[in-house]
């Protein structure tokens, strides 16, 4: 029997930013799932050549992100597992560890119109519900068929991302409005993304 529904967020959350809780709180307000789970990635395999930062100070910035915010919580569920980090294995690791959990999967547009090149893409539709966030800059024309599984949020498309957050902090930008403060301030006390 399911007694919670669950949405995971995987992402490398490098830094967690104002987008992805409001992606978050979306997914929660409008009933798609009792809790979020922020699984913060240690290896994306789309994403191997990229320096990223330890996974305990992303981890970290992810508990401060979410400190006041109910049923929004950071996940550790793909720390000891296998790198590269692929969405199929953890979701068959985390299904079976919780088997009265119904589990879908949260990811931007943009990642959706790449999704046919994941590892074992078939399974994850054939299993799990994909809620999908819009993204400025996304292209819609290229959405995969309509699919059972798959559903388009409605919110407003999330025009941020960490890779913005890091270069405008090297370069030395005002980024306030994109992080919460106290994430901003452990980023400031441990020198994070300054070169």
């Amino acid at each position: 029997m399911i007694n919670k529904k669950i949405g995971l967020f995987f992402g490398t959350f490098d830094p967690i930013h104002n987008g992805h809780i409001e992606v978050a709180k979306y997914i929660l307000d409008n009933y798609f799932s009792d809790e979020v789970w922020l699984v913060i990635t240690p290896q994306n395999p789309e994403k191997k050549f990229i320096k990223i930062s330890n996974f305990s100070h992303r981890y970290k910035m992810a508990q401060i992100a979410t400190k006041k915010i109910d049923n929004v919580k950071p996940s550790k569920a793909e720390q000891n597992l296998p790198i590269p980090n692929y969405t199929i294995d953890t979701l068959n690791h985390i299904s079976e560890k919780f088997k009265s959990f119904e589990f879908s999967l949260i990811i931007g547009q943009d990642n959706f119109e790449k999704f046919d090149s994941w590892k074992s893409h078939e399974k994850i539709i054939e299993n799990y519900k994909i809620l999908i966030y819009p993204r400025l800059g996304s292209d819609k024309k290229t959405e995969i068929k309509k699919l059972k599984n798959i559903i388009h949020l409605k919110g407003a498309a999330v025009d941020i991302s960490s890779s913005k957050v890091r270069e405008k902090i090297k370069n030395k930008y005002h980024v306030k409005n994109f992080l919460n403060k106290d994430v901003l301030n452990f980023i400031i006390e441990n020198n994070l993304y300054e070169n």
